[in-house]
């Protein structure tokens, strides 16, 4: 097993990918880590603004436990039975996000890092067959201006289906020109959402997963995630014309916020992530547009997620009891010794402490969100 590099305890935190190899053949090996699918190399995230090591598995877990209800399903039921004639249709786990587990590295046996083992996000995490030229997953990279521009190779990295010779943010125009089609259909539907220039309400059932708008919408709200509207997001189709989005890198989320210091990331203070005029630094383009146009549904969802439980100060402690209790508080005293709370180990100058990194400050940010979004929508149990 070899690491990505050295891990300098005297300088700053490093992400590390170790890549898993048979000693003797140098062949890639697969590693299955409980219900996580199979992957052949290992990432151990630092996160530098997150040193709690909690705030992404806990909005990811959540995400999961708000989309699977009530079906228990976190897709359609043809989605997973697409692999019926492959493996059976073993694909009940897909993640659709990432999952995490703190894990502690060493070196020769002296105490390192510690950090969160992150699964991939790979394409079977999606129900995504690569081979299949309408089972698309894209993601847009730090694309700020997706919501007005024509869908560029430049602006997504397209993760299915495999292109040939194709590396991160390439022309497809001329490798893949159909995936390239039926991207810029979607995106030029959205924009003439936002424009007004096409009505959402009438038009969404033949472009639109609702469901999966909604449920994101929720998650992106109640986590306070500013950087999931042109960037960290995974968006796509199994039929190359419904699309939906899926979450991706929650690491600053419950009140940690680049742009935003001290107070003014609280809770109750950040207002609606997705909502145009807001204080989010991306531009919420179509996701505006789901929030605005859909919000009687939006309402409904929620009240059926409180009133089920699902979304509660009491099944999210839970959530995050589960990842604290994965850490060792001496080694997290240690990590903070040998990683002191400033920008060189990742929190800016502008994201100062004011408290946020400690396990108390997630849960009353998460207590005071759900309470501010029960008042906003009406919500009273």
């Amino acid at each position: 097993m070899g690491g990505t590099g050295p891990i300098d305890g005297r300088r700053r935190q490093k992400n590390v990918k170790f890549k898993l190899k048979n000693p003797n053949t140098g062949n890639k090996l697969a590693l299955k880590i409980g219900d996580w699918f199979s992957a052949t190399s290992i990432t151990h995230k630092a996160y530098g603004t997150d040193r709690t090591l909690i705030r992404e598995s806990t909005a990811t877990e959540l995400y999961r436990r708000i989309h699977a209800y009530p079906t228990g399903l976190l897709a359609s039921p043809l989605a997973y039975s697409y692999f019926d004639g492959i493996d059976f249709g073993t694909h009940t786990k897909a993640l659709f996000s990432t999952a995490g587990t703190v894990a502690e590295i060493y070196r020769n046996g002296t105490f390192c890092q510690l950090g969160v083992i992150r699964s991939d996000a790979d394409n079977p995490d999606y129900l995504m067959d690569d081979g299949n030229p309408n089972h698309i997953l894209i993601q847009p990279q730090h694309a700020g201006g997706i919501w007005q521009n024509v869908w560029s190779g430049s602006d997504w990295v397209v993760q299915s289906p495999a292109i040939k010779g194709y590396d991160d943010q390439d022309d497809i125009s001329k490798s893949a020109p159909d995936v390239q089609a039926k991207c810029q259909a979607i995106l030029t539907y959205m924009q003439e959402c936002i424009a007004g220039t096409t009505d959402v309400r009438s038009t969404h059932t033949k472009y639109l997963r609702l469901r999966d708008w909604l449920d994101y919408d929720i998650l992106i709200n109640l986590t306070g995630s500013f950087d999931s509207m042109t960037n960290n997001f995974m968006f796509g189709t199994w039929d190359g014309v419904k699309w939906g989005p899926w979450p991706y890198d929650l690491d600053e989320t419950a009140g940690l916020v680049f742009t935003i210091a001290y107070d003014g990331a609280w809770a109750s203070n950040i207002g609606w992530v997705t909502e145009k005029g807001g204080k989010a630094d991306q531009d919420p383009g179509f996701f505006d547009v789901i929030h605005r146009q859909f919000r009687p549904e939006l309402r409904a969802r929620w009240r059926d997620l409180r009133d089920a439980g699902i979304i509660s100060i009491e099944a999210i402690t839970s959530i995050i009891n589960q990842q604290v209790g994965l850490i060792n508080p001496d080694l997290m005293a240690q990590d903070i010794a040998l990683w002191p709370l400033d920008g060189t180990t990742g929190a800016p100058s502008w994201m100062p402490l004011g408290g946020k990194w400690s396990v108390s400050y997630v849960i009353d940010w998460y207590k005071a969100r759900v309470a501010w979004i029960d008042q906003q929508w009406g919500y009273n149990g």
